[in-house]
């Protein structure tokens, strides 16, 4: 865990991922892939995810690239946002237009049994409960749009699939996966193919069969990356790549914003979370950086934003 005493906090997050975006079919199958092993494994490090955390994270951080960049309108920044009544909570994934991107979970060390074929259960660690999308267009003032389903089944896939049916009105495949072994995560991402009105019925009907024929998406993602998972979804298809880009895994938290909301506590509730010596630590959720303050400074702050 990364201490943070003095001034803002530097980029230290360095793992990378890609995506793909492109046309198959005849221009019939608009699809975007991501692979973002190295990213999931690098936030189940700094955050110390369980494997059933980790899968979870992993498949809201790729759903969030996904959406972001298949919308008809794009945004500067989107957040997906699953909350259950499940062990897990929740699951929070946020990226913008730059490539960045974080996450984190409402438990961390959520541990269940895995299921008989070996599959870890996600949908029982979520629940019951909604999927929110909120986009932010710097157009529009930054005004932020939301858009809420609830949940089918807490696998995510499917539950993205859901939402873009109900709220976006697109016809698409979703595939999440994330696998996980003893030494951490060894293969990550996702597959959205979104069928463009009026496609053909036969090509929709061999990619179907594709997709019926399909192994586990985060083993191909162990293999060979998102060029393996295209190769598989779309055999017997042409394939036109429209555009590249390197995702990073970036914390946005910061010192000085953390120490003005410390600064709003009351003295009885900041007496409460100092430790014997007189300092307040603050751990971020979405990275595990933690910041370290002296009462002096907090009261300095208050005073400050007080006009004392």
């Amino acid at each position: 865990m990364a201490v943070e005493t003095g001034a803002r906090q530097t980029e230290r997050m360095s793992a990378t991922g890609s995506l793909e975006m492109g046309l198959a079919g005849d221009g019939w199958l608009r699809y975007g892939v991501v692979d973002l092993g190295d990213v999931v494994e690098e936030a189940r490090e700094l955050i110390d995810l369980s494997p059933i955390a980790a899968a979870a994270l992993g498949r809201a951080l790729s759903a969030s690239v996904l959406l972001l960049r298949l919308s008809l309108k794009v945004p500067s920044r989107l957040v997906l946002e699953i909350r259950g009544d499940g062990p897990l909570r929740s699951v929070l994934a946020e990226t913008d237009l730059d490539g960045n991107l974080r996450g984190t979970v409402g438990e961390p060390r959520v541990d269940l049994p895995s299921r008989p074929n070996g599959k870890l259960p996600v949908g029982e660690a979520i629940g019951g409960g909604v999927l929110r999308v909120v986009r932010e267009h710097p157009d529009q003032d930054r005004r932020s749009y939301a858009s809420q389903v609830e949940l089918i089944s807490g696998e995510i896939g499917l539950d993205v699939a859901h939402f873009l049916r109900q709220s976006e009105q697109t016809r698409s495949a979703v595939m999440l996966g994330v696998l996980t072994r003893p030494r951490g995560v060894s293969g990550a991402g996702g597959l959205i193919v979104e069928l463009l009105p009026g496609a053909p019925e036969e090509v929709v009907a061999a990619l179907e069969g594709n997709l019926r024929d399909l192994p586990g998406v985060s083993r191909l993602f162990e293999e060979g990356g998102q060029e393996q998972v295209l190769d598989t979804v779309f055999a017997g298809f042409d394939r036109e790549p429209l555009e590249h880009r390197t995702l990073r895994h970036r914390c946005r938290c910061d010192r000085e914003r953390l120490l003005q909301h410390l600064a709003l506590l009351s003295e009885e509730d900041r007496r409460e979370v100092a430790t014997d010596h007189g300092v307040i630590a603050g751990d971020c959720a979405f990275c595990g950086a933690r910041y370290v303050f002296t009462s002096d400074e907090i009261e300095r702050q208050a005073s400050a934003a007080a006009g004392v």
